[in-house]
């Protein structure tokens, strides 16, 4: 399951419902690495289906644990010291930093050199944090510059225990120390002044690792020895970062109420909620099943600014959807001591607060504090425009806001496929909630229509304008041109109802920069003026467009939207497209574009597209009406544009 790269989304939409999200992505991480570790093998439940955590599984198959995947989506990992090995290449952590800081202390712990390299976002994101205390207990972390940007190489092997008092509040430098703690000579301590996540202590103690912990001011200090880590079978919760967004769209979204089911309920993780309540938001927490998850319920209601301190966030994960709750509330909300947003995927601090301008309230940035001046009760956000920038929870928070929008506002998400490394299926979740509330105002993906006759220029803009959106482009002209070249090749008449139906059934057809029907590449063949003769005929067959119509369908949905040209699109096979533009040029213009046909065969094949009685080209209501003649590609691409 992939998300869509655009998602479209309808202001005061009510979501109503249940909902219950990944598991948890911090404790899916360390169950990965903990089970490759463990002696024997290890079964995790509910494991987040996420592409960061899928780095982590592959990065612990690359050292040799065995991995088998079920089909109920239970992993079992066999692993051991004995099992893991040097990767024979880099371990590619993609967009993943946890994978990468707890990966340097796993490794850390082998008499082996270890290459850890990520995407371009992730290339950017500092490894001193763990670079430093691993070099104090005896590993080499090499890095390029002062901040130890990956890639990044580790040789471990022959630790010694350090006693380190963290310099930022970061669970992953915490888990990091432990990890390799675990095979050091002497005891590992970490003193925090700051609680972070809890899961690396708690699971490794579930595995029968010697770890103590005891207070320390507001923070703790955790002490390890070293140790065996043996198998565990863990059902992993859901992920409460991800379901902030879903409580915060409870709150925000007018005529909404959400349960959000099986969240991970340790304390350390619910800052978000006591900040939301601190508000005023209309929130209950009860006991889920099993007994360490809760149910979140969340009503909508006025909600007011308050003061919201970085130690009660202290991954600050879920600032980006608090800050769609400060946006809507009445006054302002300061958020203090962020400035660790810096060095999230990317420049999280600014994004938030470019995303919550963007949709109608007030922010203001000043060193590390971000304060946001809310729209107030009784006034809504507007529709916007915003682009995650490959941010997942700028995405996801982006999707929220414009829920929260003005009744009937319309905003678009670009770049929303970034929910992939955490969250895939965050859209469909949202559409459930939107359609059982108000089916009609369901979010989606987005559809561009591009209709007209041969020769508008259908191709070049709709390649053009998907290049621009950076979505997925189908040309169905393609698909009938291919039905019309198989029919010639068999010797079958193109007139011939029954028996081109038949061969449009049987076809496999692919559709994208090349062409191939049944496997063979046709993309020339189609472009000749045999075809082009007989293609116009073929596409006039009922049952053909019945057929292809479905497949149009299903493309879409399988790839989250797109560009789409043809004849019929705005009309027959996406009547609810997001934009529907109707091209056309001069017949002149068009024949000397097509250099295949006269004038008076472009007349010609107008006539019989016009007139068929399956789908004839005609103009949708309210599609935008665009003459391209003698204008360029670059003018008609902004004009759509403008109008997106």
């Amino acid at each position: 399951m992939t998300a869509p790269r655009i998602l479209v989304l309808r202001g005061g939409t009510p979501c109503r419902g249940a909902v219950r999200t990944p598991g948890e992505k911090s404790i899916s991480h360390r169950s990965v690495l903990l089970g490759a570790l463990a002696e024997g093998q290890s079964v995790i439940h509910g494991l987040s289906d996420g592409a960061d955590v899928a780095a982590s599984v592959a990065a612990v198959e690359a050292m040799g644990a065995g991995v088998e995947r079920r089909a109920d989506g239970t992993l079992a990992i066999q692993g051991g010291r004995e099992v893991l090995h040097q990767p024979q290449g880099p371990i590619d952590c993609g967009n993943s930093g946890t994978s990468m800081r707890l990966l340097a202390g796993m490794v850390a712990g082998f008499g082996w050199e270890t290459e850890l390299i990520g995407d371009a976002s992730l290339s950017v994101r500092p490894m001193d944090r763990v670079a430093e205390p691993l070099s104090l207990m005896g590993a080499t972390v090499n890095g390029t510059g002062e901040r130890c940007l990956p890639p990044i190489r580790v040789k471990g092997g022959g630790l010694r225990g350090i006693d380190w008092t963290s310099r930022v509040a970061s669970a992953q430098v915490k888990s990091a120390i432990l990890l390799a703690g675990l095979s050091a000579d002497g005891p590992t301590v970490v003193r925090e002044s700051v609680t972070t996540r809890t899961h690396t202590e708690e699971m490794l103690v579930e595995a029968g690792v010697d770890l103590t912990v005891e207070a320390w001011g507001d923070g703790r200090i955790v002490s390890l020895r070293p140790s065996t880590v043996r198998p565990v079978e863990r059902s992993v919760p859901g992920d409460p970062s991800a379901s902030a967004f879903f409580v915060v769209a409870g709150c925000v979204v007018a005529g909404s109420r959400i349960d959000v089911e099986r969240v991970y309920g340790g304390r350390a993780r619910l800052g978000f909620v006591t900040v939301l309540e601190r508000m005023g938001a209309q929130i209950t927490v009860s006991p889920g099943v099993p007994g360490d998850t809760v149910t979140i319920t969340s009503t909508f209601g006025p909600l007011r600014g308050t003061a919201v301190e970085a130690a009660e966030i202290p991954s600050l994960d879920e600032i980006p959807a608090l800050a769609v709750a400060a946006a809507v509330a009445e006054g302002t909300t300061v958020f203090r001591d962020v400035g660790e947003l810096r060095v999230k995927e990317i420049d999280r601090l600014d994004a938030v607060a470019h995303m919550v301008t963007a949709f109608g309230a007030r922010a203001v940035i000043d060193g590390d504090t971000l304060s946001i001046i809310g729209v107030g009760h009784g006034a809504y956000l507007h529709g916007a425009r915003f682009d995650s920038l490959g941010d997942h929870r700028m995405a996801m928070a982006a999707a929220v806001a414009g829920l929260a929008a003005a009744s009937g506002a319309h905003s678009l998400i670009t770049g929303f496929d970034a929910v992939d490394t955490s969250y895939p299926a965050f859209a469909d979740h949202l559409r459930a909630l939107v359609q059982s509330a108000s089916p009609l105002d369901m979010p989606r993906a987005l559809v561009v229509a591009i209709d007209g006759p041969a020769g508008a220029g259908k191709s070049t803009l709709s390649s053009a304008l998907a290049d621009h959106l950076g979505v997925d482009r189908l040309d169905t002209g393609a698909m009938y041109r291919s039905v019309a070249a198989l029919a010639l090749r068999r010797g079958v008449a193109p007139e011939d109802r029954d028996a081109v139906a038949g061969l449009a059934a049987e076809a496999v057809i692919e559709v994208g920069h090349r062409v191939a029907i049944d496997g063979i590449d046709v993309t020339d063949e189609i472009r000749t003026p045999e075809v082009g003769q007989a293609v116009s005929v073929v596409a006039a067959n009922p049952e053909v467009r019945i057929q292809l119509v479905e497949r149009q369908r299903d493309w879409a949905r399988d790839h989250g939207g797109g560009v789409i040209e043809g004849r019929d699109i705005g009309t027959e096979v996406f009547p609810d497209a997001a934009v529907k533009v109707y091209l056309t040029a001069s017949a002149e213009e068009r024949a000397r574009r097509r250099h295949d046909e006269s004038p008076d065969g472009v007349a010609r094949r107008d006539r019989i597209d016009s007139t068929r009685a399956a789908s004839p080209l005609r103009v949708a209501e309210d599609a935008h009406l665009l003459d391209t003649t003698g204008r360029s590609v670059h003018d008609v691409v902004q004009e759509v544009l403008s109008w997106l």
